[in-house]
């Protein structure tokens, strides 16, 4: 850990390669669409330049990052321009599932935001629910609903065989 007068220095292409593929599939599991995906992860990543200074140590990056991408991923899903235009057929050439893995993925990212978030970090990235609870500003108790929630809606889907 750093000292007080000591900064963090952060090396962009290490961060981008160590990181790139997290921040992209949190985003992609928010957003469902190769080219939101690849709007929110540039501007994940521009932001990042932008809030250097806010960065204190390693823990906190990858947090911050998480945090980042999913913030940016809501705001392209919720933006007005979205919700007036159909996307083009997804392309997720960059994230290679099994089948099977991908048609889990799918049923997680068409549930809420608030509930395939936590699922993907939970499942996918192997966060404690402490952890989820750090990076997503919310209480432990929450992500315990959530995740519980959030597998019951998943279930029932699974279940119809999807929508």
């Amino acid at each position: 850990m750093n000292s007080p007068e000591e900064k963090f220095t952060i090396d962009y292409e290490y961060v981008v390669e160590k990181y790139s593929d997290m921040v992209y599939r949190i985003i992609m599991t928010i957003t469902g669409n190769n080219e939101d995906a690849k709007d929110a992860f540039q501007e994940t990543f521009l932001r990042l330049v932008r809030s250097q200074e806010k960065i204190k140590d390693e823990e906190h990056l990858k947090a911050w990052l998480i945090r980042v991408a999913s913030n940016c991923a809501k705001t392209i899903v919720t933006s007005p321009w979205n919700k007036r235009t159909q996307g083009f057929e997804e392309n997720t050439e960059e994230v290679v599932y099994t089948e099977e893995e991908h048609s889990l993925l799918e049923e997680v990212r068409s549930l809420s935001p608030n509930y395939s978030l936590p699922i993907y970090l939970f499942y996918y990235e192997e966060y404690s629910i402490k952890e989820i609870a750090g990076i997503l500003g919310k209480n432990e108790n929450t992500v315990k609903t959530l995740l519980s929630r959030g597998r019951t809606e998943l279930k029932k889907r699974l279940e119809k065989g999807g929508e």
